[in-house]
């Protein structure tokens, strides 16, 4: 037998049948798990990936084209590849199926689409092994996110793995594009200068550029355009590239979707770039899997999931990674969500998730209904990275709220019981009541980092408990309006207050001593000038309103 025709014999099959969605096929003897095949012809567009091996025959599940176009005795070919998507600075701004195909391609004019595709796009395996522990560093560059009760008591590092769980309609996916869109003000600063590609000019590394990636896995058609519009309004989708698998998909596509994720900021990472991944959700991942398993006749486990469903989770979140500096410094943070069911964390797929990460931000309903948003259970979150991933500005006063806030937490309770409460346990059910106004945001509103440590400050020093509780959320409001600063401060600490947002690079740096006296004398200037000017206008506004509706 020649050589062409034993090449012929090991790389080409036929279907042998169709069941229940998947392929089976004969005379692929030396094919591996993972491999993609194509159908028909070596040109065709049909592929398949290989997933069962058997005496004599694979099972094969379709991740492109429509299975209807097959019949039995149809041609199989080998490709020799794994599967593949498409990773590279032209998959920003792009809304990509799994393998890479372009569903926004409108969006873009003829020149710069194809000139994306051809010099700035690049084929990568969607299955990579994680780094190792020699090229990895500890977590203790703080990711930002935006939402006070996040970088305060549960703050997230570059390179970490940050779970959201909670029940339906908490605000889980709102949570993970306020973290997007918090970026939007570094990053499109040195947007035109990073993506800068004239005249062949290498493109400079901006480890302050963070690239995000958005996976769904299994949501509605509808729910992706509105992702997709959120960002685009927001500013953000030049620096976003959402993976989209919708619920009309095949199982195998949807279960491949986070690892092209994963994959699209691998690219970005081990460039020296901080990279951000939101798998949204792990839920739905899981019970594609299920129904892919059982389809291939995989033996069931507990709740009908396969026994190695730990494991498809584990070796997707342990590529997260903060590299050591020989290797680039870049990161790759993990936003893994998982829904829950009636608030149950015990539940199989939740805990599987909850221990592999290194931590979870709870979103309990019962806070949701109330109107609190965002509805963080703080009791049930925690970051195992901790304070290692804040600012020495935040740190030192997160530590106050912290300890301020649990004890709020364990006397909340005794204020509803009515009768005489001593003055040291009111003045911290007083503190608690404002900070917890402090934690509420509105619909996608993110902080700065100056703006946050300010904040954190009034509180940490008691310059709110003054307030009444309804004008806190307008004394916070109020305090960065550089024209109001102008009728009530002193003219040498102006300038301060004027040039917070270019000055962001020292609460950076440096820790709140450095910046103290300055604080104290622009907070307490503050507060009388509240206390006396705006906050009796607020009152009386309330006051006449309650007596127009009643």
């Amino acid at each position: 037998m020649s050589y062409l025709n034993t090449l012929e014999k090991f790389s080409v099959g036929k279907i042998k049948s169709i069941q229940d969605n998947v392929i089976i096929a004969t005379g692929l003897e030396n094919v591996f798990v993972g491999e993609v095949v194509k159908f028909k012809s070596q040109e065709s567009n049909l592929l398949g990936q290989v997933l069962n091996l058997e005496k004599n025959q694979v099972r094969i599940v379709m991740i492109n084209g429509n299975q209807g176009n097959l019949k039995s005795n149809d041609l199989v070919y080998r490709t020799y590849k794994d599967v593949k998507t498409k990773a590279g600075y032209g998959v920003l701004g792009r809304v990509v199926s799994p393998l890479g195909e372009c569903y926004n391609e409108e969006d873009f004019d003829e020149f710069t689409y194809l000139f994306n595709d051809i010099s700035l796009i690049e084929e990568v395996s969607v299955e990579i092994p994680a780094p190792g522990i020699i090229e990895r560093e500890p977590v203790r560059v703080p990711f930002l996110t935006g939402i006070n009760v996040v970088d305060c008591l549960i703050p997230v590092g570059c390179g970490q793995r940050e779970l959201i769980i909670g029940d339906q309609n908490t605000g889980k996916t709102s949570l993970a594009i306020s973290t997007v869109l918090n970026q939007r003000l570094v990053n499109n600063v040195i947007h035109k200068k990073w993506r800068n590609l004239e005249n062949e000019v290498k493109i400079d590394r901006h480890s302050n550029f963070i690239t995000c990636i958005y996976v769904t896995v299994g949501t509605r058609r509808s729910e992706g355009s509105r992702i997709k519009k959120t960002l685009e309004k927001m500013g953000a989708l030049n620096y976003t590239s959402i993976v989209f698998s919708h619920a009309d998909q095949a199982a195998a596509l949807q279960f491949i979707a986070p690892y092209a994720g994963c994959a699209i900021g691998e690219w970005f990472r081990d460039r020296g770039y901080r990279a951000i991944v939101i798998y949204d959700d792990l839920s739905q991942h899981a019970v594609a899997y299920r129904q892919m398993s059982l389809l291939l006749k995989r033996p069931p486990g507990r709740e009908a999931y396969p026994g190695d469903v730990f494991y498809v989770h584990s070796r997707l979140l342990e590529r997260a990674a903060q590299l050591h500096r020989n290797k680039g410094a870049g990161s790759l943070t993990a936003l893994p969500v998982i829904e829950t069911k009636g608030g149950d964390i015990s539940a199989y797929i939740p805990t599987n998730v909850i221990s592999i990460t290194d931590g979870q931000i709870f979103l309990s309903s019962q806070l949701a209904n109330q109107g609190i948003r965002p509805a963080v259970n703080v009791g049930l979150s925690v970051s195992r990275v901790g304070s290692s991933a804040q600012y020495s500005s935040v740190n030192g006063i997160s530590k106050k709220i912290k300890s301020d806030y649990s004890l709020f937490k364990t006397y909340e309770s005794v204020e509803k019981l009515g009768g005489e409460i001593d003055p040291i346990v009111m003045s911290y059910i007083v503190r608690g009541k404002r900070i917890n106004v402090y934690f509420q945001q509105s619909l996608y509103e993110t902080l700065r980092l100056y703006q946050q440590v300010v904040c954190l400050f009034a509180l940490a020093e008691g310059f709110v408990d003054e307030v009444e509780l309804v004008c806190a959320s307008n004394f916070f409001g109020l305090l960065f309006n550089t024209q109001l600063a102008g009728k009530y401060l002193e003219s040498k600490y102006y300038p301060f207050v004027s040039y917070l947002n270019e000055m962001e690079c020292f609460f950076v740096s440096y820790e709140i001593d450095f910046f103290r006296k300055d604080l104290r004398a622009w907070v307490s200037s503050y507060k009388d000038f509240f206390l006396k000017n705006i906050q009796p206008r607020i009152l009386a506004d309330k006051k006449k309103l309650f007596s127009n509706i009643f």
